[in-house]
């Protein structure tokens, strides 16, 4: 458990700053971990399926004890730290949190991740220091209007669109249950990957339909920096009960190498008669999404790959604050209240330069692990509403009273959205 920052970020400057990791011994066997903590302002979810018997995946036992202490100070003259604290290097053992490493710090040049680099301007990832704060930092979805089902109207899961060529079918996509903040009815599975050196998963429904023109949406994630995409199995498998195909690759570097070339292999499944997702995956209309560096990562891929149509950050935002200029498709934007990515979050939203539409939400009281845990109902929201054409839950997000939108935790922005129109509108 990672102490918070005793000095808060301000005017892109660390104080005199200590973090502090007390001795944690833990032990969690069997089910998926809880979406956060128990403690002030947290909730716990138990989910019981109402129509199928849920076969959990993700069980893991992780018991240990570490004592670490880290402190890290900065001259106050300006040189930015925006965003210290990606998960731990090393990431997860069977899916637990890594409490090590993985920092994210101001000025340099260059983002170094576990098993590549890629350079930029205006800051740097390195692979030591930082802190996370724990899944669940930062209140309860359902802290302020429940679930979306009761915002923008009746929910119609599975409806709408069709491909842009009049000669094809009207395309339905399938999506099961409404509510996301619970898992959905469907079963799961989870596959170990190969492509691109291995070390990716597929969470995906176990049963791929087979109802005449119905597909499942796709979406991508991006893990934080030294971190195993399976360490967010919570999230993952709640999106695939509802009906989504999910790739997690196995680490966010900064760029769109990976997760493009994840697209490109849910594509060859897509097209391989002998696959059991044989043409029944929507890749004209991607989402990717993703974790501290998985935030970079997407903001990467939303502009360099046009089959991404929407991108979610999660406790994320560029050191330079110039990533969403050029990105006309909608992004989200989710941090925590006193996470260290908060300046970071609020810079790429607030650029006057962005044209796309953008979403800003701040949870209350959340720290780095926020988005993916506390957040993961609105991660969900914001797939079904741009990959699955639920446009009832624009709401959630944009109008007054919203399931996200100055509701409960939350406290939002949004601009650039009057003249935007999703897929089926």
């Amino acid at each position: 458990m990672v102490g918070e920052p005793s000095a808060h970020v301000g005017d892109g400057a660390w104080g005199s700053a200590s973090l502090r990791l007390t001795e944690n011994l833990f032990t969690r066997q069997g089910g998926f971990p809880p979406l956060c903590h128990l403690g002030p302002g947290h909730y716990t979810t138990h989910v019981i399926s109402r129509l199928l018997t849920r076969d959990k995946i993700g069980t893991s036992v992780l018991q240990g004890s570490l004592i670490f202490a880290l402190s890290c100070a900065c001259s106050s003259s300006g040189t930015p730290a925006d965003q210290s604290g990606d998960l731990g290097t090393g990431g997860a053992t069977g899916g637990s949190p890594a409490a090590t490493g993985g920092a994210q710090t101001g000025t340099g040049g260059s983002h170094t991740g576990t098993g590549g680099s890629h350079t930029a301007t205006g800051g740097s990832h390195t692979g030591t220091g930082g802190g996370q704060d724990g899944p669940g930092s930062g209140g309860s979805d359902t802290a302020g209007g429940g679930t979306d089902a009761g915002t923008g109207g009746s929910e119609d899961p599975g409806s709408g669109g069709g491909d842009s060529d009049p000669d094809e079918p009207e395309v339905t996509v399938f999506l099961a249950g409404d509510d996301v903040n619970s898992d959905g009815p469907l079963d799961t599975t989870l596959e170990d990957l190969s492509f691109s050196g291995g070390g990716h998963i597929l969470v995906r429904p176990a049963n791929i339909t087979t109802e005449p023109n119905t597909k499942h949406p796709v979406a991508i994630w991006g893990p934080g920096g030294g971190t195993e995409p399976s360490y967010y199995i919570q999230l993952l498998s709640r999106m695939a009960s509802q009906g989504f195909v999910i790739v997690g690759i196995r680490e966010s570097t900064g760029d769109s190498v990976l997760m493009s070339a994840a697209i490109d292999w849910l594509e060859e499944q897509n097209a391989d008669t002998n696959s059991p997702m044989y043409d029944r995956l929507i890749l004209d209309r991607v989402g990717v999404f993703g974790h501290s560096m998985g935030g970079l990562s997407s903001e990467a891929t939303a502009l360099a790959d046009d089959r991404v149509t929407t991108a979610l950050l999660d406790n994320s935002g560029d050191f330079d604050h110039n990533a969403l200029v050029d990105i006309t498709i909608p992004v989200g934007i989710i941090y925590g209240e006193t996470g260290q990515e908060a300046p970071n979050a609020q810079g790429d939203f607030n650029n006057p330069g962005n044209q796309g539409p953008c979403w800003l939400g701040m949870m209350a009281g959340g720290g780095h692990g926020s988005g993916p845990w506390d957040g993961a109902a609105a991660n969900v929201a914001w797939m079904r509403w741009h990959l699955g054409g639920e446009n009832s839950r624009k709401g959630a997000f944009l109008e007054s009273g919203g399931a996200y939108n100055d509701t409960g935790v939350w406290t939002t922005d949004f601009k650039n959205w009057d003249d935007w129109k999703n897929w089926n509108e």
